[in-house]
């Protein structure tokens, strides 16, 4: 039987040993929010996006209690509004830890992304690696930087595009000629990003955050078909805020936040979730995680449920978009679904070694 009493004064206590975690990412909370109000991404997006933290930002290299994590993640989008988006990303990354310097490690990465939407069959393929370097400033904060630099490429079938050229008058005649010069169907572009990670994390539970600020495509490529244009693509600007707090040894309370600011565009997403472990034993951990997302711009786009199953070392994740703007007439409401799947390896150090002491 259930002492009802000792299990709300553990979660009482639990919380109260979180809430000084909470002032310095709670002011970043602020900065974020007021971010979102005033700046209206172009770039891919996933609904699960702290499943792929590299495109969240270069400093997530690394940033796990594994010290190898490989992640992959395909989204489809809009299929019923014959428009429909693919994307698939996977990364591999590795933390170059030695024991003999707990305090401090390298992290290394490797990313790639391929995205293809709307009639014309438009790419965007984009391949980088990345490093961070992590230094912990006490057992409990730790601070990253990390940069990243990769190869893109977007392409177009221009075949699949009909023009007003075809028109004769009275039908469409796709044997009629378009009357548009195109210089080139792809280009190539060098790609660069960095930012900056703070996690902080309560020592002998599992309560931690990670908080900060990532600027991609930091050195502006062009992006144009047209060989004598400029059309420069803006810097995104991603910030993110995602807790984790141990409530009761079984239950985890998690939310997850993030702004994703691109020249006049703004994806904002926000949401909680519940975790309940049936196995709490290390390497042994079983646990299962329902929640709810919230996809929003000037006038809200996508309430979004999720559903995971960890086990032992992996990961898998679902979530489904549900459209609410004005855009469900078209998609009759079916943003599309979204896998999440990673993969954790750990290292066996010596007996005696301080291994790294990320939760």
């Amino acid at each position: 039987m259930v002492d009802i009493s000792t299990e709300n004064t553990a979660v009482s206590v639990s919380l109260q040993k979180f809430k000084a975690m909470l002032r310095t990412p709670f002011l970043v909370l602020i900065l974020f929010t007021a971010c979102i109000s005033v700046v209206k991404g172009q770039d891919i997006h996933f609904s699960q996006f702290y499943h792929a933290p590299t495109l969240l930002n270069p400093a997530l290299t690394g940033i796990s209690q594994a010290d190898v994590r490989f992640s992959g993640m395909y989204r489809s989008q809009w299929n019923s509004a014959n428009a429909p988006f693919e994307t698939y990303f996977f990364s591999a990354e590795n933390r170059f830890y030695n024991v003999t310097h707990p305090s401090w490690w390298f992290s290394g990465g490797f990313n790639a992304y391929y995205d293809q939407s709307g009639a014309g069959n438009l790419s965007n393929t984009n391949i980088s690696i990345s490093g961070s370097f992590t230094r912990m400033l006490d057992p409990e904060n730790f601070l990253t930087i990390g940069l990243a630099a990769g190869l893109g490429q977007r392409g177009i079938d221009y075949g699949l595009l009909t023009f007003d050229n075809q028109w004769n008058g009275d039908v469409f005649d796709p044997a009629r000629p378009t009357n548009e010069n195109f210089d080139d169907d792809n280009y190539l572009y060098p790609d660069f990003s960095a930012g900056l990670n703070w996690r902080g994390q309560k020592s002998g539970t599992r309560s931690k955050i990670d908080a900060g600020i990532g600027f991609f495509h930091f050195n502006r490529p062009n992006q144009t078909f047209y060989k004598d244009d400029k059309s420069r693509l803006p810097m995104r600007l991603s910030l993110y805020f995602n807790p984790n707090v141990q409530v009761a040894e079984s239950l985890d309370l998690i939310g997850f936040g993030t702004a994703q600011l691109q020249g006049k565009y703004l994806e904002g997403l926000a949401g909680f979730a519940g975790r309940y472990y049936l196995n709490t034993k290390r390497s042994r951990q079983v646990a299962l995680q329902f929640g709810l997302e919230y996809r929003f711009n000037s006038f809200g786009d996508a309430v979004i449920p999720v559903a995971e199953l960890h086990y032992h070392y992996m990961i898998l994740g679902v979530s489904w978009d549900v459209n609410v703007s004005g855009f469900s007439v078209a998609t009759n409401k079916k943003g599309g679904p979204e896998i999440a799947f990673k993969y954790f390896i750990h290292r066996v150090y010596p007996l005696k070694a301080f291994a790294c002491p990320l939760i």
